[in-house]
């Protein structure tokens, strides 16, 4: 597989992406809150025999250098503006495979711009059960948000090591990583990491930045699933506590013709934790939409 990174102008800001190269038609990789574009380039190389694979780093993410101030973060509206600036760049349709942020984000450009799109591939996406809103909508609005529990642990996060194997040593087996394959963690590491003036090294997305994103995570997404017209394939892990049963149904009702496929044993993050079968899933999905015959 053939790296080639990028620094574009959106926004009037300056984005990093990856191009890993890769057969077939054009497809993005967009990552997770907190997360990076490189953290799934393990994922990728199972996957770009049958696809081109790029990755955009989202605002205060990666490599990215936009502003990323998290008082300025009011609700998501500026990473669907990212993206979609993203899209008029590449000038042409794409398979978008999007992981939590990187989904929700995905799915609601596919409802406004379907023409951007070919297919939809949701993995874990940030949904919400409609019960929520008018609880998150009043803890937004009042600044409470910051108080929930994984909000909090995401803001505090530590954030500064002496070097990136101590990074490694640190994070190994913990938290959202105990159940990651070895070869994630490492790029993760090697991506979602960077080093500071003082040669030590610290995460590319600041833990302020990444609580402040779940804290304003979109309560209305529900109101763009409905115009979702084109092939969606949806995977989620069984074992996930932000991927819910009544999600899973409503999703199926509401957008009839999906695939939706839970794994057992899997947390919120499926391509790290099952990174095969997740593949496997995608290519057999898109060869039954007769998406792989051009490029």
């Amino acid at each position: 597989m053939t790296r080639k990174d990028h620094t574009i102008s959106l926004n009037e800001s300056g984005f990093h992406y990856i191009d890993w190269g890769g057969s077939g038609p054009l497809t993005h990789m967009a990552h997770a809150t907190g997360l990076c574009a490189g953290a799934y380039s393990k994922f990728v190389e199972k996957l770009n025999s049958q696809l081109r694979l790029i990755g955009l780093d989202f605002r205060g993410h990666g490599s990215t250098t936009a502003k990323a101030d998290p008082k300025q973060l009011h609700n998501w509206k500026i990473f669907y503006d990212d993206f979609e600036d993203f899209l008029e760049y590449l000038q042409k349709p794409i398979i978008s495979i999007g992981h939590s942020l990187g989904g929700t984000v995905s799915l609601k450009l596919a409802a406004a711009k379907p023409e951007c799109f070919k297919a939809l591939i949701l993995i874990e996406p940030g949904i919400m059960p409609p019960s929520w809103r008018p609880w998150v909508f009043l803890a937004q609005k009042s600044g409470l948000s910051k108080y929930v529990p994984f909000v909090t642990r995401a803001s505090k996060r530590k954030n500064g090591w002496e070097s990136k194997q101590n990074a490694w040593d640190y994070l190994y087996g913990k938290g959202p990583f105990r159940r990651w394959n070895e070869e994630f963690l490492q790029d993760y590491v090697k991506d979602g990491l960077q080093e500071s003036e003082s040669n030590s090294v610290r995460l590319s997305c600041n833990p302020a930045w990444e609580g402040r994103c779940l804290a304003m995570a979109p309560y209305d997404i529900w109101r763009y699933v409905r115009d979702i017209k084109i092939p969606t394939l949806v995977l989620y892990g069984k074992l996930s506590t932000t991927f819910l049963p009544s999600v899973v149904k409503k999703l199926q009702d509401r957008i009839p013709n999906a695939v939706i496929k839970g794994f057992e044993k899997t947390g919120h993050f499926v391509p790290m934790e099952k990174p095969d079968e997740t593949a496997d899933i995608i290519i057999r999905f898109l060869e039954e939409n007769n998406l792989l015959d051009h490029a």
